[in-house]
Formats: C-alpha cells, structure tokens, sequence
C-alpha cells in the first residue's frame, strides 16, 4: 500500500509539472492580453525562462505598424545597472576593484567633496545606491522629469545630447554629502555611471568592449548593446500620441544605455541561473537595512519564493521589469513601449501574477 501510494504522489507531481509546463504559453498569452487592455499600452513583449526552456510572446503593434518580434529590440534603461553590477563583480573577483576601497583611488581628479567627515564613498556604496549621490548628475534632467508634462521626452533628449563625460566630472566636483556613506539607500543614476568611469579606467577599455567580453560572447547574446539601429523600439510618454525619441546617453552607459531583443534576455536569465562564479559574486547580498537588500544592483527579495532578484528600467518611451527566481529555475522580463508613472506597477502585477501560476 505504501508503495503504491508513494507512486501515486510521484504521478500526480510529474503531471502537475507537465501541466504546467504546456500551459506556460497560454499563461503568458492571456497576461498579454490583459495587459493590452491599458489603452496606453500598444506593444507588449512578455519571456518567461522555465526549467531551460524560453516562452516568448509578443502583442499590439509598434508605432511603425508593424508587429513586435524576436528582432525587436527595447531600451533597457536602468537594468542597464545589473550588466553594469556583473562587469564590477567580474573585477572584483579579478582583483582589479576592491569593493570597500575609497572610488577616489581610482578616479583621475582630486574630489574632496565625495567624502563625509572622514567617511569617504567606497565601490561597494556606489552598487548599493548608498553613496548619497544624486538621482542625477544633471540637475535640469531631474527638474525636467518633476512635473510630467507632455515635452518631457524633448527636453531630456536635448539635455542627453549635450552632456558628455567631461561635463559629467566636472558637475561630480560640485557634489556635497550630507550623511556618512553606505548609511541610506538612495537610487542614483550618477553613480552607475561614475562605476562605468572606474571600469573604464582600470581596464583601459570602452564599456562596449567590456560588456562584448565578458558578458555579451560568454552567454552568446548577440542582439544587445548600445546602438540605436532600425530593430530599435520607439514608444510613448504619458498620454502622448507621438513616438518619444529614443534615449542618447553619450556618458558610459552602465546607469542606462543597452539595448536588447527578449531571446537575448531570456540568455541573460538563464545565465544568471547559472552556476558561474561571477553571476554568484554579483548576487551576493551587499547591503541590508529593513525590506532594503542590494546585491550589485540588483534588488534581493527574500521571501517564501526563496532568494529572488529584479530590477525595474525606463526611459520616455520604454519600460520593462526583470525577475530572476532560482528556486524555481524561473526568470521573466516584461517589456512595454510606454512610459508613465504608473506602468511599473501595471507590469509588476502581472509578473506576480505569473509567478503565482508557475510557483510550484
């Protein structure tokens, strides 16, 4: 009997993967479809990586007319920041960055100011988004993004185009800390891009170079980086009926700046599933304050769902969400061609959404 009983409970789990299984692909069409429903939203694209199969699906139309496809690529915007996180995990391991080490030691200029009453600002702070740096170097982008009016996307555009890294070091010497580093977690754009300036620095290379090296050929993406071609996805601000123009960032592109199609993220999913040294380093728990948990970047949840990562990306046209849940051998990137300031949780329910079906 009880033999019999333990190949009956082996059974009924076997089939209940199985079901699930086959039904992933009308779980994600059916949450594209009830995505589809926010008038706002034209384009959908929706992967899901499960037990080393990818399900890809994509809806509505591009401002083009045409249907969004595997080819189509997405502005990534900040999950720029967790590619950027692998590549200071990738020089952490290789010696090259130390993670508690003053950033001045690796920056060119004398810069007093990043430092607090004899507490200065450390790599490891700069990947917390625990520096005390602002939001974003460029003060006018952030009065720009303040009142949402319909012409923020043009004015950002302009400011982007004029910006370059010189400007960047030069507005980093006005910076004023107001507490000790590493004490409150505070998300800064300018400090993403100041790690992009340490990586180029100690490996005397372009973050193109870098991220082709060793992130891109590695995991064999090879529709991901930071130029603008004609695969590129235009999408809307707000309420906004014409196309945003997509976003320039001539700084170095590991605050925002890749590019890339779902296949590709459904690669860097199951890389990050990986047993990889470097995936591990980048996961690795960093900062930890209340509900507050940093890895490299990425945002650590822990909950009945294990240890699990995300992080959310936007630009005036573009946003998407990235999940990673290794319990489950299970990661999801949601991308949407609007921008608003409530399409993060929009898709952030539906990926919960998934995740309830798929949890098992």
């Amino acid at each position: 009997m009880k033999r019999a009983q333990h190949l009956l409970l082996l059974f009924s789990l076997f089939f209940t993967y199985s079901l699930s299984a086959q039904s992933i692909d009308e779980l994600v069409q059916k949450t594209g479809k009830s995505l589809l429903k926010n008038k706002e939203f034209r384009t959908i694209s929706i992967g899901i990586y499960k037990d080393g199969e990818s399900y890809i699906h994509h809806f509505g139309t591009l401002p083009t007319g045409e249907s969004p496809n595997n080819d189509t690529r997405y502005e990534l915007g900040s999950v720029t920041k967790v590619f950027a996180g692998y590549l200071i995990a990738q020089a952490v391991l290789e010696g090259k960055i130390e993670l508690d080490k003053d950033i001045r030691t690796y920056l060119t200029d004398d810069y007093p100011n990043l430092s607090f009453e004899g507490t200065p600002i450390t790599i490891k702070d700069l990947v917390t988004h625990t520096a005390g740096l602002p939001l974003f170097i460029n003060s006018e982008v952030a009065k720009a993004y303040q009142g949402l009016q319909p012409n923020v996307p043009d004015v950002i555009f302009e400011l982007e185009k004029e910006y370059t890294k010189d400007k960047f070091l030069e507005s980093l010497h006005n910076i004023q800390l107001t507490e000790k580093p590493g004490t409150t977690y505070t998300y800064s754009n300018a400090g993403a891009e100041l790690v992009g300036y340490i990586l180029s620095s100690v490996y005397n290379k372009r973050l193109n170079e870098l991220y082709n090296q060793f992130i891109l050929n590695k995991a064999e993406i090879n529709h991901t980086s930071t130029e603008i071609d004609n695969d590129l996805a235009q999408g809307y601000w707000m309420n906004n009926t014409e196309a945003s123009k997509l976003s320039e960032n001539l700084l170095w592109n590991t605050g925002t700046g890749l590019k890339s199609s779902l296949p590709d993220m459904m690669k860097f999913i199951a890389y990050n599933l990986s047993e990889d040294p470097i995936i591990k380093e980048s996961h690795r728990l960093l900062y930890e304050k209340k509900t507050r948990w940093m890895g490299y970047f990425w945002n650590i949840w822990k909950d009945k769902h294990g240890t699990s990562f995300n992080h959310h990306g936007g630009t005036t046209g573009t946003q998407n969400w990235l999940y990673i849940f290794p319990k489950y051998d299970l990661g999801i990137s949601i991308f949407v061609n609007h921008s608003g300031p409530k399409t993060p949780q929009k898709l952030n329910k539906a990926a919960k959404t998934i995740l309830k079906e798929l949890a098992y």
